[in-house]
């Protein structure tokens, strides 16, 4: 996801780049604090790593590649790796924040495995690299409910952090987790939400344009990594407005489109089923024999014997 940007952002060479290791910390994963800016500006840099910032107290302004946002109390925004950025407090106010830094490593196995993932990833690896058209902003901002829970988290991470009880860096990990699906859910919530979808908009062609071609190319091997480097979109991104557009995931799609071209063959012509499954894309028999059978509730041969009858 964020290598796709990479090449993009050689212009930022000369912001100072910070390493997990500049924290000092014991070469752990992961780094937490909370720290209060009055009348200040943190340093312009970038991380190697990603960095969670949750506005606890305070406004001010978030420069994110030279565009600047109002932030105030509630703001949850989250800096992906290599991203220049900086925070400027108010002349008027003394900003709190609660800074959650991790390498992608130390979550990236359970992403695979948290449905709620794919919005939290946009949102953290796709959200900073619009703002330079003013499409979306780089923060969400958490209220009620919600902003207590979020606060509650951060604070216990912060506690075990700094005291290091037995198991402390497992149960940092599912705190982490935990925030990252809610801020998924809020994000998700947010976008569908907005008056315009604007996000949705901005990439409804694309979806259509993928549909399109999978109805036309749906016997070559077909994978969500392929189809969204061809549609220019994060892995995560195409997954999530594919499923909001469609109603179905990627490969519930792509298995209904292949059935129905089997089903073609199937009545008009006398090809054996096992030419039929390779000619519409499954490379398994016995997966296609499934897959026919899941949708729609006989085998291919009883399919075939039916529509001769």
């Amino acid at each position: 996801m964020i290598q796709d940007y990479l090449g993009a952002r050689e212009k930022y060479e000369d912001v100072p780049l910070l390493k997990m290791v500049d924290n000092r910390h014991g070469g752990l994963p992961f780094f937490i604090r909370k720290y209060s800016l009055i009348k200040a500006t943190t340093k312009f840099h970038r991380h190697e790593y990603m960095q969670i910032n949750y506005i606890y107290q305070g406004k001010g302004k978030h420069i994110v590649n030279n565009h600047q946002f109002d932030i105030i109390k509630g703001d949850i925004f989250v800096i992906p790796p290599y991203v220049p950025h900086s925070i400027l407090a108010s002349d008027d106010s003394v900003m709190e924040i609660f800074e959650f830094e991790f390498v992608p490593e130390f979550i990236n196995q359970d992403f695979d495995r948290i449905e709620n993932a794919a919005s939290f990833m946009d949102f953290a690896y796709i959200e900073p690299f619009l703002v330079s058209e003013n499409k979306v902003k780089p923060r969400l901002n958490i209220l009620g409910k919600k902003q207590v829970e979020i606060e509650n988290i951060l604070n216990e991470a912060l506690i075990e952090y700094k005291e290091k009880p037995s198991g402390y860096q497992l149960l940092i990990k599912s705190l982490l987790l935990k925030l990252l699906i809610i801020v998924g859910r809020e994000f998700t919530s947010n976008v569908e939400s907005s008056e315009d979808h604007s996000v949705f908009t901005r990439y409804r062609d694309a979806i259509q344009s993928a549909v399109k071609y999978m109805e036309e190319q749906y016997s070559e091997d077909l994978s969500i990594e392929h189809m969204a480097k061809r549609f220019l979109l994060s892995q995560s991104y195409f997954s999530y407005l594919f499923k909001s557009i469609t109603g179905k995931t990627f490969i519930e799609y792509l298995n209904g489109v292949r059935i129905s071209k089997a089903l073609e063959l199937l009545k008009n012509t006398d090809k054996r089923v096992l030419d039929i499954c390779y000619d519409v894309g499954f490379r398994n028999i016995n997966h296609f024999n499934r897959m026919f059978r899941q949708l729609m509730g006989v085998s291919p041969m009883e399919y075939r014997k039916r529509k001769e009858s």
